[in-house]
C-alpha cells in the first residue's frame, strides 16, 4: 500500500489497494432383555467384506457438504455361509465402529472427528442405521449371497487438517442388535489432501498522476490500471476453480461495483471501482466459475481492472486506497 501524504495544495490522488486471497444428537436405544430373535444357522457365522482403498486420497479445498471423496467400485459378495434365521419380525440396518452415537435413520456415519463419513449402498439402495429402521417379518431364513455393495466417503462437515479414514472395521450390517451379518472393512488407512491452486497476495498500484481535475462529475472514473490474480501450480484433478470477490469496505454503488476507500485514505467523493477483463463491472459477493481454468492442471491468472471512481460533487485529493479478498473455491 503507498503511504499517506498531507494534502497541502496538492491535486493529486494516489495510492492502491491490496488483494487479499484465502482459500475457501443421537438418540441411544437399550434393547430390553429378552430371548434372542435372531440367529445363524448350521454353523454358519459372519463374513466380512473388504473394499479396496487407495493409500492417498485427494478432495477440493473447502469442499461443501455432501462432496464424494471417493466411491468403490461394486463389490459383489459370494457367501451362502452367512444365512441366518429368525422366529419373530426383526430388524436390520448399519452399525458403525468409527463414530459417535447414531441417529434413526442416520444414513452417512461420521468417521471420527475428520468431518468425513462412510455410507453403504447395497443392492442400489442406501442402507440406513439399525436405529429406527423398518420391521421385517419372519420369512425364513436369509442371506447376503450374491448381494452387491459399494462403499462411498464424503464430507459432512469442514474437513480436519491431515484427516485419515482408518484400516480395519468400518462397521457392521447388523441383525436386530444380535448378529454382525457382515462387517465392512477397508483394507488400509487412507490420507485425504487437499487439491487447490496457490494464491499470492497481490497489491496494484493505482499510480501517482490520478488529478482530481480528470474527473467530469459524479459517476465517471479515471483510466484504469489492468491487475491479476495468479493461481500457481494448480494440480491436474480439479474439475472446476471458481473465485469470489469480496470487499473488505462498504460497496457505495453496487451497479457500477464501486466500494468505499478504507479508513486510512484522506482522499474524499471517490471510490474504487472494481471491473472485469472487459471493462465491465466485476461481480462482487457472488462466486463465479473461472472459464480459463483447464482440468490438467498449471499455472493460470484472472483478469481485472481499477479505476478510481467519483462518489461525490467534491473530490478532495490524498491518499486512496482499498482492498478486497479473493475467495477461491475447488472441485
Amino acid at each position: 500500500m503507498s503511504k499517506i501524504f498531507s494534502m497541502g495544495s496538492s491535486n493529486r490522488l494516489f495510492g492502491g489497494f491490496c488483494v487479499l486471497v484465502t482459500t475457501f444428537w443421537a438418540i441411544f436405544f437399550v434393547a430390553p432383555a429378552h430371548a434372542q430373535t435372531c440367529s445363524f444357522i448350521n454353523g454358519n457365522t459372519n463374513r466380512t467384506v473388504t473394499f479396496t482403498i487407495p493409500r492417498n486420497l485427494s478432495m477440493p479445498r473447502n469442499p461443501p457438504v455432501g462432496t464424494v471423496v471417493w466411491e468403490s467400485s461394486t463389490h459383489t459378495h459370494i457367501g451362502a455361509n452367512e444365512v441366518f434365521r429368525c422366529n419373530a419380525a426383526y430388524r436390520v440396518g448399519v452399525t458403525s465402529s468409527v463414530g459417535g452415537w447414531q441417529t434413526v435413520g442416520q444414513t452417512e456415519f461420521p468417521i471420527g472427528n475428520t468431518g468425513l463419513a462412510w455410507s453403504l449402498i447395497a443392492n442400489n439402495r442406501t442402507i440406513r442405521s439399525i436405529y429406527g429402521s423398518l420391521t421385517r417379518p419372519n420369512n425364513g431364513a436369509s442371506g447376503f449371497d450374491r448381494w452387491q455393495f459399494k462403499l462411498v466417503i464424503k464430507t459432512i462437515k469442514s474437513v480436519s487438517a491431515g484427516a485419515t479414514i482408518p484400516g480395519g472395521d468400518l462397521g457392521h450390517y447388523s441383525i436386530h442388535e444380535e448378529l454382525n451379518g457382515l462387517t465392512f472393512k477397508t483394507s488400509n488407512q487412507a490420507s485425504v489432501s487437499t487439491l487447490s491452486c496457490k494464491t499470492p497476495d497481490v497489491t496494484v498500484k493505482m499510480g501517482d498522476q490520478n488529478r482530481v481535475r480528470h474527473f467530469n462529475g459524479v459517476g465517471t472514473s479515471l483510466a484504469p490500471v489492468n491487475f491479476s490474480i495468479a493461481l500457481k501450480e494448480c494440480p491436474e484433478g480439479l474439475t472446476k476453480v471458481s473465485y469470489l470477490l469480496k470487499p473488505n469496505t462498504q460497496i457505495v454503488d453496487a451497479a457500477r461495483s464501486v466500494v468505499a476507500l478504507d479508513a486510512t485514505s484522506i482522499a474524499k467523493g471517490v471510490g474504487l471501482q472494481i471491473l472485469d477483463e472487459g471493462g465491465k463491472p466485476a461481480v462482487l459477493n457472488k462466486k463465479i466459475a473461472f472459464s480459463g481454468y483447464e482440468t490438467v492442471g498449471g499455472n493460470f491468472s484472472i483478469p481485472f481492472k481499477a479505476a478510481y471512481h467519483q462518489t461525490a460533487p467534491v473530490v478532495e485529493a490524498g491518499s486512496a486506497n482499498s482492498s478486497l479478498t479473493l475467495v477461491m473455491s475447488y472441485e
